[in-house]
């Protein structure tokens, strides 16, 4: 399999990891993504707010701020002895009589009104994708490369929230009620193009909400972002498989993550969570050696910090403890086997753990793990097995006792 054909399959993968994905990133393609429609359905709906539609709307009513078409509706008006627009005899006799008012008038006056099917789909279009991008930005930490794409959309909206007429069809159309499908009808036949885009924007969020695939696919291409290497991301597909694997073995759902902080465990599974690139709570700084000291020494007199490395994933249990350490290696060339990160995986070098516990959970743990890689989509290849194979001997390193 290609490189690219492996990291789109990656990615379908980790399309619900990219949706909580809040810290620098890329844009990353997908062709069948992996998501949980119900549970990940304000997620894409935040999505949508910056998607191709909504900005090819509000970049038109930037350029077009006087786009947006009045109507001409009739006013009933009682007036004393006066007419204005057309005079209704029948209902001003009838008025006259119930009331015994002899000059009074009825007539139908014609005022200008934002208050129409189209205007009702831009406005309603236009306030939620507003409220949309808000609550985005609300979410996200600083530095989260999702904030570009807020930043460019969001400026735009509320100055065209700000124009006259918006101003005032917002004032008269019921924003908390959804366009029906006459609304909708009169927008698709509409003559300016500022309601069909509207209408492709609000139908573009209804394909979204009813699960299409299609739709769904094409709205993360725009839109979805991940980790920048390759090796972060596949290190994230062990990290989800570990989650899934301990989902089967313990019965309990997945409640994935915001990867907006690294102390924030990605997953958690019942007491279990799933941390990656973190040290946890469960990390002991280790007595250093007098090579490590010496380094450390240099290091502080040219005021530089001294690196230690983290774990790929760390799994704990309810009480902090670390239950698991997960070392990942990536490798795609067609002429290494695999073997140097076998050994670089099982290299008893990196940070020291509180005692590991030993009743049974790196058991459950390892089965998990056997159960869960064969979740991930197109099954398991060679490469694949020498992963889990590394990850096994990691297992063993640390508990000389498991099978």
């Amino acid at each position: 399999m290609s490189e690219s054909g492996t990291e789109t399959r990656i990615n379908d993968y980790l399309t619900r990891f990219f949706l909580r994905y809040f810290r620098n990133a890329v844009a990353g393609g997908v062709k069948h993504p992996d998501i949980d429609a119900e549970r990940d359905l304000e997620l894409l709906r935040l999505h949508w707010a910056i998607s191709e539609p909504v900005r090819e709307l509000v970049t038109y009513l930037s350029q077009h701020r006087h786009g947006i078409q009045a109507v001409l509706e009739s006013c009933w008006q009682e007036d004393d002895a006066r007419v204005r627009g057309r005079f209704d005899a029948r209902a001003t006799m009838i008025r006259r009589l119930v009331t015994g008012h002899p000059t009074l008038t009825v007539s139908h006056e014609p005022v200008r009104t934002f208050s129409s099917g189209p205007n009702h789909v831009l406005i309603w279009v236009l306030e939620q994708a507003w409220r949309l991008a808000l609550r985005f930005q609300d979410m996200l930490p600083e530095g989260a490369s999702y904030m570009a794409a807020i930043d460019e959309s969001t400026p735009g909206l509320g100055e065209i929230r700000r124009f006259d007429a918006i101003h005032q069809a917002a004032k008269q159309i019921n924003l908390s009620r959804r366009p029906g499908s006459q609304a909708m009808k009169e927008a698709s036949r509409a003559r300016r193009q500022i309601y069909m885009l509207a209408c492709q924007a609000y139908r573009s969020l209804q394909s979204i909400e009813a699960g299409k695939a299609e739709s769904i696919t094409k709205l993360l291409n725009d839109t979805l972002l991940g980790p920048l290497h390759l090796w972060q991301r596949f290190e994230l597909v062990v990290g989800l498989c570990v989650a899934r694997g301990l989902s089967v073995a313990t019965a309990r759902p997945i409640a994935l993550g915001f990867l907006a902080a690294s102390r924030e465990p990605i997953a958690q599974v019942g007491s279990y969570e799933v941390h990656w690139q973190s040290r946890t709570q469960a990390y002991e700084h280790p007595l250093a050696e007098p090579s490590e000291a010496m380094v450390a020494e240099l290091l502080d007199q040219y005021g530089l910090p001294v690196v230690t490395d983290r774990p790929d994933l760390v799994v704990l249990d309810a009480t902090g403890e670390a239950v698991a350490i997960v070392e990942v290696k990536y490798f795609s060339s067609e002429e290494s086997d695999g073997a140097d990160a076998l050994r670089s995986s099982y290299r008893p070098a990196g940070p020291i753990y509180t005692r590991l516990s030993a009743d049974g959970a790196y058991r459950r743990l390892a089965r998990s793990l056997d159960r869960g890689r064969h979740s991930a989509q197109g099954g398991t290849d060679a490469r694949s097995e020498a992963l889990w194979a590394a990850v096994d001997c990691r297992f063993r390193g640390h508990h000389a006792e498991m099978p």
